[in-house]
């Protein structure tokens, strides 16, 4: 009996560690940039994002000639993205700033609704590369872009802490891949689950404080 027990440790504990020495492989589904009609520099992160987009908005990569700004424009204490981009090139006109974007769900949602109402039909996301499995999957999975015939990628931000293939060498990369584990399964349930029933907003209502504070201390003990 001592002898399955340990054997069943064993096998457990090499699933383990081949899943998690994997799991940067699962969550960085970045791919190549491409031509799409408009490109994304979502909120968060450091400068890495908004100078990839730039790179790529000067390689000719926007059809539309635009860029989108989600989340906060602030990028250092001497300017903000915007400042940053015109400064670089960008005309000030072809810069997009979606307000009401403070999480990747409201991201990906109302930059649905502002393709549809622009008649574009792709975008290409900037971010880091572990945020873009779950951009992927609420975009496709929540928000339903496949639905409305609208594609999407994700390009990375080239950070240098990340390496999809050795990530649990870098505490930072780790740090990251466990909130994205954690984050992935919450976002289905509230938005997959909770949302379509009705209880998404309810629950929030009536323990948005005690989520907050649980969310809260999570990202600082993660980052």
């Amino acid at each position: 009996m001592v002898k399955k027990i340990s054997y069943l440790s064993i096998l457990f504990i090499i699933t383990f560690s081949i899943a998690f020495i994997n799991l940067g492989k699962f969550f960085d589904i970045t791919e190549p940039p491409k031509k799409t009609d408009i490109i994304v520099c979502l909120g968060g992160g450091a400068s890495e994002r908004i100078k990839k987009t730039l790179e790529l908005y000067l390689k000719g990569y926007s059809k539309s000639k635009k860029i989108i700004l989600t989340g906060s424009t602030s990028l250092n204490k001497k300017e903000n993205k915007i400042t940053f981009l015109t400064r670089n090139g960008v005309p000030r006109e072809n810069i997009i700033f979606l307000k009401d974007t403070s999480n990747t769900m409201k991201e990906v949602l109302i930059l649905k609704n502002y393709l549809l109402q622009n008649n574009m039909k792709s975008v290409m996301f900037v971010t880091d590369p572990p945020h873009s499995r779950r951009i992927v999957f609420l975009a496709n999975t929540i928000a339903k872009y496949k639905y409305y015939e609208l594609s999407c990628l994700v390009v990375g931000s080239e950070v240098a802490w990340w390496n999809k293939d050795n990530y649990y060498e870098n505490n930072k990369a780790v740090r990251f891949v466990i909130s994205e584990m954690l984050k992935l399964p919450f976002n289905y349930i509230a938005y997959g689950i909770l949302k379509p029933l009705g209880l998404y907003d309810l629950i929030r209502e009536h323990a948005g404080d005690f989520i907050y504070f649980i969310k809260f201390h999570m990202q600082k003990a993660l980052f």
